[in-house]
């Protein structure tokens, strides 16, 4: 339920708070909405959206999450170049750096300017910790279309470090030197709900997105969902200023609701998942489906994933998957449901 006491974003924003300086709709949104368009008019088989994994050590170690070590070594630069080609060769719209911790990787911004250099549009994914005004210059040179920051509350505790507390002066470098969109991430659920609603505010208070995901099980199948869970996640829908376009979350109402969602899942196709060992999952979660080579990821690969109904569907929160996917929702799936699976980690 909504909160009526709750002011919206902007009245809620010191005078003092850094915002950031970017229209809300740039040339750059504009060349991702039509690559997103031609795509889903014309090319039902054109990756919308890959993350690629350039390291998978990071530098904290989140409760909930299951995709990353402390040991790795990051993806050889030369390596990562081969994988961005062949998204290249696939017509792939946005390829977003991820690990991980994705700024851990020393040349971070030199993948960005190729990913950008190749045709396609960069994104990370990153915790924030790492982040200093001139690396963030740096992202801007690079040509760094977003990034997406993780927030899960306001004060550190026993699941997450993400917080408002450690990363507020983090969010006021981005307001004061990104030239690129920022979202932020709030996951429900791993910290009290009202700290979730308050890092939303604080968000749009600096004039970045605000968007909030489900807690998963590591299979990918949504953790329970708790009242205080249902009303902060009401309130942040609320909350002023807040659009997200394709990157919308309302297919997490039938989720809260029912527990079950009816959708056509195109993972494999228009989003999958690249590790570091170059293997292609149809997301996180769903390590080892197929995991065929990305160097041999092809066309037919990639009409299977679209076509097959996927088992795992009708209980997943994966953000992405779900938002990529509405492009397609007419069209139907007529595969057998069996993907060709190769080996796993």
């Amino acid at each position: 339920m909504t909160n009526p006491d709750a002011k919206p974003a902007n009245e809620n924003r010191n005078p003092a708070t850094p915002r950031l300086r970017r229209p809300r709709f740039s040339r750059a949104d504009a060349r991702v909405g039509a690559g997103m368009v031609s795509g889903a008019l014309f090319d039902p088989h054109r990756p919308l959206l890959v993350h690629l994994v350039v390291t998978r050590r990071c530098n904290l170690a989140c409760g909930y999450c299951t995709e990353y070590d402390d040991v790795s070594a990051p993806v050889p630069v030369a390596v990562l170049r081969e994988r961005i080609d062949h998204l290249a060769r696939l017509r792939t719209v946005v390829v977003t750096l991820t690990g991980g911790e994705t700024l851990l990787h020393p040349d971070v911004a030199a993948l960005v300017a190729y990913v950008r250099e190749r045709g396609m549009t960069p994104a990370i994914n990153t915790n924030g910790f790492l982040l200093t005004a001139d690396r963030i210059r740096s992202l801007n040179d690079a040509g760094l279309y977003a990034l997406q920051i993780s927030l899960d509350g306001v004060t550190p505790n026993a699941v997450t470090k993400k917080t408002l507390k450690p990363l507020l002066p983090k969010l006021r470098l981005l307001a004061a030197h990104a030239r690129f969109r920022v979202r932020v991430n709030t996951v429900l659920g791993v910290a009290p709900p009202e700290e979730a609603v308050e890092v939303a505010r604080v968000a749009l208070a600096h004039g970045f997105d605000a968007k909030c995901s489900l807690v998963r099980h590591a299979d990918g199948s949504l953790a329970a969902v708790d009242d205080g869970v249902r009303a902060a996640y009401e309130q942040i829908k609320q909350l002023e200023g807040r659009a997200l376009g394709i990157f919308g979350e309302s297919f997490q109402d039938a989720l809260m609701r029912d527990g079950r969602i009816d959708w056509k899942c195109r993972a494999g196709a228009r989003f999958f998942h690249v590790c570091e060992n170059g293997l292609v999952h149809l997301c996180g979660p769903r390590y080892g489906e197929p995991a065929t080579p990305i160097a041999d990821y092809g066309r037919d690969d990639i009409r299977r994933a679209f076509d097959t109904p996927k088992s795992c569907a009708a209980t997943c929160p994966v953000a992405y998957a779900h938002q990529v996917s509405r492009v397609d929702m007419f069209r139907p799936q007529r595969g057998d449901g069996k993907l060709h699976l190769a080996v796993t980690r």
